[in-house]
């Protein structure tokens, strides 16, 4: 049999843990309300327009309306980042265009560059060019007027082996076949040497347009005027093949 006075000394023990018990019980309470309430806070938004075209705030993305574009909110609503809708195959041949015309653009504008700059040590000022565009329409000047002396000379033995031909026959003679020959291949020279002349010609043309190209980039790039060009190109545009 128990003793009353065992139990009034033990009821007071049992209080104690009974209150123990119960703020154990509470923290744990307490604590799962708290980490509940921070991993919601901590937690991001999706905000997306659904199939009516309503805009719908989840915390949970919807797999179909992944590709279609939506934003990303923080606990306070505020916007983080917006994820674009997914290209359609024509919208990503468009890019892809557009992205190989910029790489090629970057490509042209540092050839650009390079060149602008190997033309910088060449020659300091337009003018520089000019000069030597100069040079070269002397030198082709002088070369095909040295072709057409050699035609004149072509020409002028020809009249002379023509007249000792006609006198021949005046006198009742034929004319020899090396006589003949002569005036044939005297003929073929001149031809041959129009020809020379023409592909001069034509050689002035290509530096013209070489030279023209360089001296007004050259004015881009320094920034001057080539004075002396308009002289140069009109001499060059007064020379041609039919000059002889």
């Amino acid at each position: 049999m128990i003793q009353p006075f065992t139990l009034l000394h033990s009821y007071p023990a049992f209080l104690k843990r009974r209150s123990i018990l119960y703020r154990t019980l509470f923290l744990v309470f307490l604590s799962s309300v708290i980490f509940s309430n921070i991993s919601v806070a901590a937690g991001q938004f999706y905000r997306f327009k659904n199939e009516n075209g309503q805009l719908v705030l989840t915390q949970t993305l919807p797999a179909e309306y992944v590709d279609k574009g939506y934003d990303v909110l923080n606990e306070k609503g505020r916007l983080v980042k917006t994820i674009p809708p997914a290209l359609t195959p024509e919208e990503i041949i468009k890019r892809d265009d557009a992205l190989e015309k910029e790489k090629s653009a970057l490509i042209e504008k540092k050839k650009q560059e390079a060149a602008d700059e190997q033309l910088k040590l060449l020659y300091s000022q337009p003018n520089d060019a000019v000069r030597v565009l100069n040079r070269h329409f002397i030198d082709i000047q002088g070369a095909v007027e040295i072709k057409r002396n050699k035609i004149k000379s072509f020409e002028s033995q020809i009249m002379e082996e023509e007249t000792r031909a006609a006198e021949r026959q005046r006198k009742g003679f034929n004319v020899g076949e090396d006589v003949l020959e002569k005036l044939s291949s005297l003929k073929k020279d001149i031809a041959n040497t129009n020809v020379d002349i023409k592909e001069l010609f034509t050689k002035l043309d290509h530096v013209a347009a070489d030279f023209d190209e360089k001296i007004k980039r050259l004015e881009v790039i320094t920034e001057y005027q080539a004075t002396d060009y308009p002289e140069v190109l009109k001499m060059i545009n007064k020379y041609n093949p039919q000059d002889m």
